[in-house]
């Protein structure tokens, strides 16, 4: 629609006349102007913005209602859509575009252009624009003006009047979608699987709102969405919906300023969630790589793009409390859901070096994806948590003294020290009473100290010299394998290097082994078999 048009519902222009789609100024000061309609020149040009439709239109009109008043109604009459709120009104100087006016952190637009930018917009689309508001009315309009050729600039005409409260947008000629679905204010309340505090809390409290993707639809089609500050922000591959408060958008308002920030406050929701369901859910997505997929082309966006960083999802404001300690208080339900999905024995696995002591421990560690995983270790036992309960068991090892043990087992425990001469900086070897290294392993046989290379065997190993032969081997295995590490220079990745089922340790003991056998063919240890129980 172009032109001219002739408006029914709304207020009627001076009798006699339809009202125009644009005029030159001539028109305006010979004929518009006599009846007491005032001129605005807003600025813009109807080249500007060339992206913007029907939706970029209709959004930014909503989302004016819903900062001015958390809520809009809508509807159709004969002259098509309006949008309409109960909240202040519109002031003329808010028409005016000039420099961006900064609305506050916690507003849905920020810079004050967008219901301008609207109606020029639906205005280039054919469409009339009526607006009553708070003692007055306009009608926008595209002004005819010669610069360097005809250029239409965006203009309004408004006069006193309008209405006792609120504000109505009239989209004259459009009979098409009003967008319902793209603002989450129009969910059921049954729409909404949990919601946690967001960072933002003015004027009131708001909340990032995990929401069934069932009850959002794009173009009339079931879609998983993020919505920010109640609006549609864009599509993503996921089991959920998102609406989310606590990161800005870019000023044309199609994506995040930083998408990073975005993710990240996806996870502020995550963190305070509670549901075993729900976390049942989430957790296959984390996975590296993850155990279920949105399709055969695509993950899920949490398990490519979700941020639980625990240094960087800082505070819920209106307690204070960090979003990880939201995580620690529900930490029972992270459990509850990890074992369920991955099962009793899994662990989080924070560094592959350890994997071979998770599995001689009993364990199995899995991945997950970097951008969670600082987080999930808060809630979840780790790799790390693993050895460090092994160290913590073994450090309980007590040393029996050789006048407490069996003639039996002192033999068989000479043996052992004979052994252990024959190879350098081995240090002392003693019985003792070793506590399993974790719930997942019956009994410790043996333990090696690194470090100072001494070496414990359990006392129920010397009473037998095959089982006690056995130990030494795999003990000294470790002594031999850490050796071989000296040019590391972190110890913590010498002791990875030599640990348990590792190859180091494996190359190690099939040395260990050779040497012994080698000196027992050559009967350097007769004086000890002498008195040894096989």
């Amino acid at each position: 629609m172009s032109g001219w048009y002739d408006p029914v519902h709304e207020r009627r222009p001076p009798v006699g006349k339809t009202f125009p789609h644009s005029l030159t100024q001539h028109e305006y000061d010979t004929e518009w102007k006599p009846r007491g309609w005032r001129l605005i020149v807003i600025g813009p040009t109807a080249t500007w913005r060339q992206d913007w439709g029907e939706w970029e239109a209709i959004r930014d009109i909503v989302q004016n209602s819903l900062d001015e008043a958390e809520g809009y109604q809508y509807g159709y009459d004969e002259q098509g859509l309006w949008i309409a709120d109960k909240g202040a009104g519109v002031a003329v100087a808010d028409f005016l575009l000039g420099p961006p006016k900064l609305k506050p952190e916690y507003a849905r637009g920020r810079f004050g252009e967008g219901m301008k930018i609207a109606a020029l917009a639906l205005l280039r689309l054919g469409y009339g624009v009526h607006v009553n508001t708070v003692r007055r009315e306009l009608w926008m309009i595209f002004l005819e003006q010669k610069v360097n050729g005809q250029v239409q600039t965006l203009a309004a005409m408004w006069k006193p009047n309008g209405t006792a409260r609120g504000t109505r947008f009239h989209i004259v000629g459009y009979d098409g979608s009003a967008f319902s679905e793209n603002f989450a204010v129009n969910l059921p309340r049954g729409a909404i699987l949990a919601q946690v505090p967001s960072p933002v809390t003015q004027p009131v409290k708001r909340y990032n709102q995990l929401i069934r993707a069932d009850y959002t639809a794009v173009g009339g089609l079931p879609a998983s969405v993020i919505y920010s500050r109640d609006i549609f922000l864009q599509e993503i591959v996921s089991p959920f919906s998102y609406n989310l408060w606590g990161f800005a958008l870019a000023p044309d308002r199609h994506a995040p300023k930083e998408e990073y920030e975005m993710y990240l406050d996806m996870g502020r929701l995550w963190a305070g969630i509670s549901s075993v369901p729900l976390l049942k859910r989430l957790l296959p997505m984390l996975t590296d790589p993850p155990m279920v997929r949105g399709d055969l082309a695509r993950p899920y966006t949490e398990s490519v793009h979700l941020v639980m960083d625990r240094w960087s999802m800082g505070r819920e404001p209106s307690t204070g409390k960090l979003y990880t300690e939201l995580m620690f208080q529900n930490q029972a339900h992270w459990q509850k859901a990890w074992e369920d999905i991955m099962g009793t024995h899994a662990v989080l696995r924070t560094e592959t070096r350890l994997d071979s002591m998770v599995t001689h421990l009993g364990h199995t560690s899995v991945s997950v994806h970097p951008g969670v995983r600082t987080g999930l270790e808060l809630v979840i036992k780790t790799d790390k948590d693993i050895v460090r309960e092994m160290a913590e068991r073994l450090d309980e090892a007590e040393r029996i003294p050789d006048r407490e043990l069996t003639e039996r087992q002192l033999n068989n425990l000479k043996l052992a020290r004979a052994i252990a001469a024959d190879f350098s900086q081995v240090g002392q070897v003693n019985a003792g009473i070793i506590p399993p290294a974790s719930d997942m392993v019956a009994r410790t046989a043996g333990l090696y100290e690194f470090g100072t290379g001494m070496i414990k065997i359990h006392a129920e190993m010397l009473e037998n010299a095959s089982k006690t032969l056995a130990v030494m081997v795999h003990e000294l295995g470790h002594h031999v394998a850490y050796k071989a590490t000296a040019h590391m220079t972190e110890e913590a990745e010498r002791i990875a290097a030599a640990g348990d089922l590792t190859p180091g340790h494996a190359v190690a003991m099939e040395q260990v082994a050779a040497r012994i056998f080698r000196n027992l063919h050559r009967g350097d240890y007769d004086d000890e078999l002498q008195d040894v129980a096989w």
